[in-house]
């Protein structure tokens, strides 16, 4: 399965969309993602500052939502309806995001051992004054 996704204004999004959606990644099922790397957000007004998905090398402070991790970064977490923020990946800290970038990296990322969904969102204290989109393809193989 592929998911496209326009994620305007590196504005929050996941898998399933909706604003409570059910699980859609369930064990056993392998992810991957492929980004339009000429796609750019702008993260003010004046348009000066354009970041892809890997956000800026810099540590965010404590008015972002992830302080310490990237600014400006594409991260996402895993969660389970009902059951809450799941650990994934090699990160056994279920709270911690991970880069969207991890995604890309490698051919079959794992999903976690529980049913989930997908929250996906920019590190930015204020993206209301963002434009531009990212877009990205989410890759789903199911063992069937």
């Amino acid at each position: 399965m592929s998911v496209p996704f326009t994620q305007t204004g590196g504005g929050n999004d996941g898998f399933p969309q909706g604003p409570n959606p059910p699980n859609g990644i369930f064990p056993g099922e392998a992810l991957h993602v492929v980004v339009d790397e000429s796609a750019t957000v702008s993260i003010s007004h004046w348009n000066t500052e354009f970041y892809g998905i890997d956000g800026k090398n810099e540590a965010a402070t404590s008015s972002y939502p992830f302080p310490g991790w990237k600014k400006y970064a594409d991260v996402f977490r895993m969660n389970n309806n009902p059951g809450g923020w799941v650990a994934s990946g090699t990160d056994p800290n279920p709270w911690n995001p991970h880069f969207l970038r991890e995604l890309t990296v490698s051919r079959c990322w794992a999903a976690p051992g529980a049913p989930v969904r997908m929250g996906v969102g920019m590190n930015d204290d204020n993206l209301g004054d963002n434009s531009g989109a990212w877009r990205w393809t989410l890759q789903i193989w199911r063992n069937d």
